[in-house]
């Protein structure tokens, strides 16, 4: 069960309790008010190792796998980019290393 399926599970008992409120004569205002205890949520049943595998492989089958040539100029285009910002962050940490070592000088 969702949290907001939950929620709203709350609040509909809310609404039910204030307009059976309501509904009573308004001597019973003087006696004390008893609030029902929030029910607690059931435990889903475990999903067994073979049925979570099955379900895995449906998924799977449900994917739409790039082709080889999609995957090639994907990959490319990571290669690149990791590439250009290692090289970006050496040059950074090189000046700020040297800029370090002139303010503090050894």
């Amino acid at each position: 069960m969702s949290d907001d399926a939950y929620d709203g599970d709350l609040e509909s008992q809310a609404v039910d309790a204030e307009s059976s409120r309501a509904d009573t004569p308004a001597d019973a205002d003087s006696s004390p008010e008893i609030t029902a205890a929030p029910r607690r949520r059931q435990r889903k049943q475990r999903t067994s190792p073979r049925q979570f595998l099955r379900e895995v492989r449906a998924e799977l089958r449900k994917v739409a796998w790039p082709a080889r040539k999609e995957l090639l100029s994907y990959s490319l285009v990571v290669l690149v980019s990791v590439t250009l910002i290692t090289i970006y962050i050496t040059a950074l940490d090189q000046a700020f290393g040297a800029l370090i070592l002139r303010m503090f000088g050894s």
